[in-house]
């Protein structure tokens, strides 16, 4: 069964300006700043391992820059061709609007990747099967 979210402006915390700052090692998404009604920044960390643990697949209604910043993640997405992966590399970038979700073949949030997305938006989340079904 699908479930949906609206992300609404502001959708990110206080950031210091002109300042360097942090975040969580072991967390799946971190939301880090952002300029409201443009765009947020985060950082996303998969918890899953392998593509047999991708169980739902999430579609935005606007599409997301990822980037590679240090290990390994591979990005699973559901095109007409049926799922397909690909593994960031660093020093490239993927601009995302199809269903999708992630893994790190190294271990549970072993990779990182820079996300943007803007700062207003819906979420669709379905199973893998159901957007399978539903593209038949």
């Amino acid at each position: 069964m699908s479930r949906k979210v609206t992300v609404t402006a502001p959708s990110f915390p206080e950031a210091m300006r002109n300042e360097p700052f942090s975040w969580q090692v072991a967390k799946e998404w971190q939301v880090l700043c952002g300029d409201s009604e443009h765009y947020r920044i985060g950082v996303y960390s998969p918890k899953a391992v392998s593509l047999a643990e991708i169980a739902e697949l999430e579609k935005h209604t606007c599409p997301e820059f990822f980037t590679l910043l240090s290990g390994a993640i591979t990005l699973v997405l559901y095109t007409e061709n049926g799922l397909l992966t690909k593994e960031l590399k660093a020093g490239e970038a993927i601009f995302v609007d199809k269903p999708h979700n992630g893994f790190c073949p190294n271990g549970p949030f072993s990779g990182k990747a820079l996300v943007v997305e803007r700062d207003l938006f819906s979420t669709e989340y379905r199973k893998v099967h159901e957007w399978e079904q539903e593209n038949g």
